[in-house]
């Protein structure tokens, strides 16, 4: 799974050329599935589907039998799998039968790779789903290059969970290939990237519909069918062939980009309201917030979340007090923003970086609220001094990570010449599609970064005085 651009999927209207995962998932579908109108095909971003007919809203475009799922249901039938032996699963089982979800899954994508499961899930394993080079997300990064992503916090995360993994089934440790993830990161990110929760506290590794990519305004979604047989993805408005089935992995809220990058290996490049910054100086009991990094329930939830996300300025009100104690002042913040263009763009997410970083600092729902102003100015300084010693540890400016980023895509368009003109034989070897995540990362984080000091050094110079 990953995120699809307008762009890529105005690519779609003429398929390109298959390539083996997209030729494997057409066999596969064709003898396992009733109904498949989408077919697996390379876009920008790797893979995505495509309708192969023209679907009205509310059609079902493709139609997955629970049966040949990998379902994991705490609140029924338990562990459902297909037909198979599924070696290393059932012996974890029984050595510990309280291992979560996505381990059980992950281990039954290992049989699968290993040829311990039924034949449909065996060249599933080995032909459609992602090459071990191929995930994004940072618990695959080898030691080298997970400094790449210049952000301490989600370094840290990658590394625990790599840790855990490894203490878990020492065995499964290995890389799969020189520079790779290990076995059980492959899988783990695998499950990791592509799961659903097909109901409350029921999880399912899909097959086909894994291969759908996110869009913030989604032509597709999932269900189960109303007899519980099947998961379906069914259209949600009038598509042509040709056009991208899309899903939201994040619901109408968004998702911040660790988490985005954590869980998919992927963030938005042109800025995301949804992204947040962290502060060491505001994190209390429970707040999730440690020294700047987001826990479990930030980082770690494999869940599609929901609410909404307001662009007004009383929207930045804090709903709880920070360990401090101390809140800001809207209407300073409003007046060091002042009437013109910037305070539009930051309140209206037409900036999102300004809008992201608004929605990150503690105000006060109500102006008697707010602390007094010596108080607020000497917060914003704290907050302010934290983002800039952040910023003053990138190895590199975002002005070198823009030349970087264009370096990578000349090359990734070099290698894809040089692959068609040799038909696919050859040619300049694609760039290392892990490192262009990092870079993406670290510049939209740095862009963050650098909205909320500018933010904060207007509020400790400017807005009115108490």
């Amino acid at each position: 799974m990953s995120a699809t651009e307008p762009s890529a999927a105005a690519a779609a209207a003429a398929p390109p050329a298959a390539t083996a995962a997209s030729a494997a998932f057409h066999e596969l579908a064709a003898a396992a599935l009733d109904t498949c109108a989408v077919q697996l095909q390379p876009c920008a971003v790797g893979h995505g589907l495509y309708l192969t007919a023209p679907a009205a809203a509310g059609d079902v475009v493709l139609s997955v039998p629970v049966d040949r799922c990998l379902v994991v249901d705490y609140s029924g039938a338990g562990l459902r799998l297909p037909q198979g032996q599924w070696p290393r699963l059932l012996k974890a089982v029984q050595k510990d039968d309280s291992l979560p979800w996505d381990i059980l899954q992950a281990l039954a994508l290992l049989d699968a790779l290993a040829g311990g499961a039924d034949p449909f899930w065996e060249r599933y394993a080995a032909e459609v789903l992602p090459a071990p080079l191929a995930l994004t997300l940072p618990l695959c990064f080898p030691a080298e290059l997970l400094p790449e992503l210049q952000h301490g916090a989600i370094i840290a995360a990658a590394q625990a969970q790599q840790q855990r993994l490894a203490a878990l089934f020492p065995g499964l440790s290995g890389a799969m290939c020189e520079g790779g993830p290990s076995w059980l990161q492959w899988s783990f990110a695998c499950v990791r990237s592509r799961a659903f929760e097909l109901r409350k506290d029921c999880f399912g590794f899909v097959p086909f519909l894994d291969g759908a990519n996110h869009a913030p305004d989604p032509s597709c979604d999932f269900r189960l069918s109303a007899d519980g047989h099947a998961v379906e993805l069914v259209a949600l408005h009038p598509l042509q062939a040709g056009d991208e089935a899309t899903i939201s992995y994040t619901g109408p809220a968004g998702m911040t980009n660790q988490r985005l990058m954590a869980q998919y290996g992927f963030v938005f490049t042109g800025g995301n309201p949804a992204d947040r910054l962290q502060f060491a100086a505001l994190a209390g009991p429970g707040s999730g917030v440690a020294g700047g990094s987001i826990s479990g329930s930030e980082s770690d939830e494999f869940r599609l979340s929901g609410g909404s996300s307001q662009s007004s300025l009383s929207s930045l009100s804090s709903s709880s007090s920070p360990s401090s104690g101390l809140l800001l002042s809207l209407d300073r913040m409003q007046a060091a923003l002042g009437d013109g263009e910037r305070m539009a763009a930051a309140l209206s997410g037409k900036d999102p970086y300004s809008y992201a970083a608004l929605k990150s600092l503690p105000f006060a729902a109500e102006e008697g609220a707010a602390a007094e102003v010596g108080q607020q100015v000497a917060l914003a300084e704290h907050l302010a001094a934290e983002l800039a010693a952040e910023a003053a540890s990138w190895p590199t400016s975002m002005e070198q990570d823009s030349d970087l980023v264009a370096q990578q895509r000349a090359a990734a368009a070099a290698a894809a010449a040089a692959s068609s003109s040799s038909g696919g034989s050859g040619g300049s070897a694609a760039p290392d599609a892990r490192l262009a995540a990092a870079l993406a990362y670290r510049l939209q984080r740095k862009a963050l970064v650098t909205a909320g000091q500018l933010l904060l050094r207007s509020f400790v110079a400017g807005g009115p005085q108490a």
